[in-house]
């Protein structure tokens, strides 16, 4: 299963103990609520597994860096939502969850019991612990679907923030590409001679006037894109190696150009057509431009709807409680 039942659909921490009832640590105060450094510590280790599991090595130090960053300020966040959805006596039903369960496992593919269970122990939780996670996502969703509804723009809109916008659209030149390549063997002198060589007489034989690129490397290509016939789509400039890259993007369409030597390799390459560097019309990134502004929109009211019930609440953050990071 490639993400747990924590990554899938769970991203609150539950925090639902009054100051009345711990003896330890308080890192934040929100009114009767609160997150005691353990609390606190718990949330810190999910996001840094999370962290270790889906970001790569050399980013995951800045990543971290973010997390601890944000961290209090996301709790003190989910503390506000929790208590204005008192205030609008929101609920969320033994029922809703049990349903939303359901929708999680056939969303994921989970078919049994056991997948389940071993999905919650791969997130470190049981599920008991889910089910109050899981409640509070959805009693955050009933208050955004009140308070804050997501907008769209019309179309007028969004003509006029393409006018404004479009070049941050743009697209690269680019080419569309078949390729026959011919893997080098290693170790071997006498068989990487014989792989050159299979590499020159196919580059010839594709020049051919009758030849049928797509089916020569359907044949005889040793890519991946041989069950395609070769078929890489389009290629930006700048994707491909350079020497790859020189001869497609100086090369007109309908042109075979190689064999090319690379590290690995020799490589066969129709340029099928040549793209220039181009602004997209604006009914082919209307809904692009949709999603993008709702986005936009959507987090812009969500910062001004946090800050004026921050303002209104009793907040304190002990800064004392707060670990020091690694």
């Amino acid at each position: 299963m490639k993400k747990t039942i924590l990554l899938l659909a769970i991203a609150l921490t539950s925090l639902t103990a009054s100051a009345a009832e711990v003896l330890e640590g308080i890192v934040v105060r929100v009114g009767d609520r609160i997150v005691t450094r353990t609390q606190y510590e718990r949330r810190l280790r999910d996001a840094f597994t999370e962290i270790e599991r889906n970001v790569r090595p050399d980013q995951a130090a800045a990543a971290r860096a973010d997390v601890r960053k944000r961290l209090v300020d996301d709790l003190i966040s989910e503390l506000l939502i929790r208590e204005r959805a008192d205030r609008l006596n929101i609920t969320v039903t033994d029922g809703e969850v049990k349903e939303a369960i359901e929708q999680m496992k056939q969303q994921y593919g989970i078919t049994s019991d056991e997948q389940f269970e071993k999905s919650l122990r791969d997130s470190g939780l049981n599920r008991a612990e889910m089910e109050a996670r899981l409640r509070e996502t959805m009693t955050t969703r009933k208050v955004f679907g009140r308070e804050l509804r997501r907008s769209e723009m019309t179309d007028a809109e969004l003509r006029e923030r393409y006018n404004r916008e479009k070049e941050s659209y743009r697209l690269p030149e680019r080419a569309h590409l078949r390729e026959i390549v011919i893997l080098k063997p290693e170790g071997d002198p006498a068989k990487f001679e014989e792989a050159r060589q299979r590499a020159a007489d196919l580059a010839e034989a594709a020049r051919k006037p009758d030849a049928d690129f797509k089916n020569i490397a359907s044949t005889m290509s040793e890519s991946g894109t041989r069950d395609k016939g070769g078929d890489l789509g389009e290629v930006a400039k700048g994707d491909l190696v350079p020497d790859l890259d020189k001869a497609v993007f100086s090369a007109p369409s309908g042109t075979i150009i190689g064999p090319l030597e690379t590290k690995s390799a020799w490589h066969i390459m129709l340029v099928e057509q040549r793209l220039p560097s181009e602004v997209p019309a604006f009914e082919s990134v209307k809904d692009r431009f949709r999603r993008d502004a709702t986005e936009e929109t959507f987090q812009r009211d969500y910062e001004n709807y946090i800050q004026a019930l921050r303002k209104e609440a009793f907040v304190q953050i002990n800064q004392e409680m707060i670990p020091a990071g690694d």
